[in-house]
């Protein structure tokens, strides 16, 4: 799609007609920057980082059930205990559920100050490592549209060439109605 041969941005694209999604969420499934903050910036308040999951998934799972989201996990990923990690990100004044993620996360790669700030629970991945200055690249593997109402996002978390977790975001339009599109 033209919309994103200009950024470099190739993803694995569904049929999504682009001309009726809202902006802001152009914005959230193309950017390699943190939802959260995106999201408290465009709807002013504050949003919170609600974790509804988090489990150890065994080595030994078979792939199809070791999905993040909507992409199977990136090979990087595949022989090893996961995280399962799942959150909504919730709009602290209003109670919306702007968007929801889950996390494939391989413990054995992340700087012991990431796992702790998890492990708390009291930050999002994004807010983790941006309270600890880490330099990380989010790359996007694939958008899509999942149901008439429901966009998703899936993107890898690299740290210094290595894959940390691959991550898929959920958004339902509801939230984002009257918004308008192009």
């Amino acid at each position: 799609m033209e919309l994103f041969k200009h950024t470099g941005f190739a993803p694995e694209i569904t049929d999504i007609d682009w001309l009726q999604v809202p902006g802001i969420i152009r914005v959230l499934l193309t950017t390699d920057g943190t939802v959260t903050k995106s999201l408290e910036a465009y709807f002013w308040e504050p949003i919170a980082v609600k974790r509804t999951g988090q489990q150890t998934l065994s080595a030994d799972l078979p792939e199809s059930s070791r999905f993040a989201g909507n992409l199977p996990v990136c090979e990087s990923l595949n022989a090893r205990a996961l995280w399962r990690r799942d959150v909504n990100l919730v709009g602290e004044k209003t109670g919306n559920i702007y968007a929801s993620a889950t996390s494939l996360i391989d413990p054995a790669r992340l700087p012991a100050a990431i796992a702790e700030g998890l492990a708390a629970g009291k930050l999002g991945i994004g807010g983790v490592i941006r309270e600890l200055g880490l330099e990380t690249y989010r790359q996007v593997v694939g958008v899509g549209q999942s149901a008439p109402d429901t966009l998703w996002r899936s993107y890898r978390l690299i740290y210094q060439g290595d894959v940390l977790m691959q991550i898929c975001e959920t958004f339902d339009l509801a939230c984002f109605k009257g918004l308008g599109a192009l």
